[in-house]
């Protein structure tokens, strides 16, 4: 999937996608329930994140279950 982009566009492109058996995919139609984590749950983990330094990828799955656990039923 890429968007429309003069790159992605390009007539070269199309078909060098097509010498190498790869087929383009529509984007989904936008939808809020699909875009909801960008509105919802990002906008508090961003804010959670911010100033933070991790040293593995260990502790950032660790904050992360941290701040979900934490969240009130109705969050979900």
């Amino acid at each position: 999937m890429h968007n429309s982009a003069l790159p992605h566009q390009a007539l070269g492109t199309h078909k060098k996608l097509a010498y190498l058996g790869l087929h383009c995919l529509d984007h989904p139609p936008y939808s809020l329930d699909l875009a909801l984590p960008d509105y919802h749950l990002f906008p508090g983990w961003k804010k959670q994140l911010k100033g933070r330094q991790f040293s593995s990828d260990t502790e950032v799955i660790a904050a992360a279950e941290t701040w979900l656990n934490g969240q009130i039923f109705e969050f979900f």
